[in-house]
C-alpha cells in the first residue's frame, strides 16, 4: 500500500506541476515537509527549484509538518477535497507559516 500511495502522490505532483497557479505559487519557494500517516508513515517533501519531490521517511528539521490519513491523502491528491477543506473538517493537520499553509491551497 506504500508504494501505491507514494505513487499516486508523485504523479498527482507530475500533473499539478503543470498548472500555472502551482507555478507561480512554487516561484521562488524552497520548503522541506513531514507527512506523517495515521497508521504512523513517514514521506517527506523537498519543495525547491519550482518542483516538488516526495519520498518515503523522515526528514530533519522540517519548515512544515502535516498530519492526516491516508484516505485524505489520496482525496486530496485526487482532487475529491481542497485543502482547505480537509483543515476545516480537521482530517488534515498542518503546522507551519500562514504564509506557507496559504500556498498549499495552489498545490492541493
Amino acid at each position: 500500500m506504500t508504494d501505491d500511495l507514494l505513487e499516486l502522490m508523485r504523479e498527482r505532483i507530475a500533473i499539478g506541476l503543470e498548472r500555472k497557479k502551482t507555478q507561480e505559487a512554487l516561484d521562488g519557494w524552497e520548503r522541506k515537509a513531514l507527512l506523517t500517516l495515521k497508521d504512523g508513515r513517514q514521506y517527506h517533501f523537498l519543495v525547491a527549484n519550482n518542483t516538488i519531490k516526495v519520498n518515503e521517511g523522515p526528514i530533519d528539521n522540517p519548515d512544515m509538518r502535516v498530519e492526516a490519513s491516508e484516505e485524505t491523502m489520496r482525496k486530496l491528491f485526487l482532487e475529491e477535497m481542497g485543502a482547505t477543506t480537509a483543515i476545516l473538517k480537521r482530517k488534515l493537520k498542518v503546522k507551519g507559516s500562514t504564509s506557507d499553509l496559504m500556498k498549499l491551497k495552489h498545490i492541493f
